[in-house]
């Protein structure tokens, strides 16, 4: 489930953020949390998996039709193509009348999930 990043979460955001390769940096990660809390079209969510851990954070920014995933981080234990179609799911879920679109990072994850979404209804 996901939930919107609220500040009593910041410890909990950082520590899964610096568990990826890209910064760990305690003051980019910050600046990081602080951009995206910095509009209205940007969003920050915490995952919990299905033990109820904290698992994931993932940052999109919101436009008119889509939804821009800009960073999905799961901790190592979780992190797997099934839990992140989940959270992918999951926001969704969020935001139903948007398209999920990735960066150039991201893309492939998404293009995976929209596959494997196409299959499961199909």
């Amino acid at each position: 489930m996901l939930y919107r990043y609220q500040k009593e979460y910041e410890k909990i955001v950082l520590g899964i953020l610096s568990l990826s390769q890209e910064r760990s940096n305690l003051e980019y990660l910050k600046q990081e949390i602080d951009w995206y809390c910095a509009s209205d079209n940007r969003n920050l969510f915490i995952w919990k998996d299905q033990f109820n851990n904290w698992a994931g954070v993932i940052g999109v920014e919101t436009k008119y039709y889509f939804i821009l995933l800009r960073r999905i981080t799961l901790t190592p234990d979780v992190n797997t193509m099934f839990n992140i179609f989940h959270v992918l799911d999951n926001l969704q879920k969020i935001y139903p009348d948007k398209q999920i679109v990735g960066t150039l990072k991201n893309k492939l994850i998404i293009a995976k999930w929209e596959r494997n979404n196409e299959q499961r209804w199909n």
